[in-house]
């Protein structure tokens, strides 16, 4: 991840304990596409937008498929999602239950660390989901903009069934670039395998509108307020 994390762009600096709020792209993208996004976060997170490893036309993306291949499988989002569970294990590691500056939450190995919300959208929506897929406790939230799944099992979608965490899902219904197949995937899978909020707007495309962002600003200020130590 390392053409990712040098190109990120923060909301401020970060302080290690604080909310972490992850921002990915969509294909063809970078970590400036998502930025309108960070002045709507509330104070208390620290957001950071990242690029993608891969560079393609005149941007970025997360994972490739094979030419002539429409449909991502999931072997073809596997390690992108796997790259950025390891660069969120850097950011927001894992520390003893008692650790007096970490919020009480619990990440994967069962120790105390700092909330992590990703938000994805389109191909990056796809890598968030597949993060939670690959290893259900890596993050305590997703937003997921647009997106989509890639197709076969993961590792972690039995214990997802039980972990079910937050999504938050949201599409334009005049979206033609994620198919009706797409849709029907994700329709399918997320509710069972999260605790789901959607919203779907009947004016808008594939596209980072205004009305998405201001709602998931809404949505992760909500989450975040359960970490206040106010």
């Amino acid at each position: 991840m390392r053409s990712t994390t040098d190109s990120a762009l923060w909301s401020r600096a970060d302080d290690g304990t604080s909310p972490l709020v992850v921002l990915l792209h969509g294909q063809h993208g970078t970590e400036e596409d998502l930025a309108p996004l960070l002045p709507l976060l509330p104070a208390g997170v620290v957001a950071v937008s990242l690029r993608a490893p891969f560079a393609e036309g005149d941007g970025f993306s997360w994972f490739e498929t094979a030419d002539g291949v429409r449909e991502a499988a999931a072997e073809h989002v596997a390690p992108a999602a796997d790259a950025l569970r390891a660069w969120i294990d850097e950011v927001a590691p894992t520390a003893e239950p008692d650790a007096d500056d970490l919020p009480d939450t619990t990440g994967p190995s069962g120790r105390a660390r700092r909330p992590v919300a990703v938000v994805g959208y389109s191909q990056g929506g796809a890598v968030a989901i597949h993060v939670l897929r690959r290893a259900p406790r890596a993050v305590d939230t997703a937003v997921i903009l647009a997106g989509f799944l890639g197709v076969g099992d993961e590792p972690g979608d039995d214990e997802l069934l039980d972990v079910r965490p937050p999504v938050y899902w949201m599409r334009g219904l005049r979206d033609e670039s994620i198919t009706l197949m797409d849709v029907q995937r994700v329709a399918y899978f997320l509710p069972p395998h999260s605790t789901l909020t959607t919203a779907e707007h009947p004016l808008l495309g594939h596209e980072l509108s205004e009305v998405f962002l201001a709602a998931a600003a809404r949505y992760l200020g909500a989450w975040a307020a359960g970490f206040s130590r106010d």
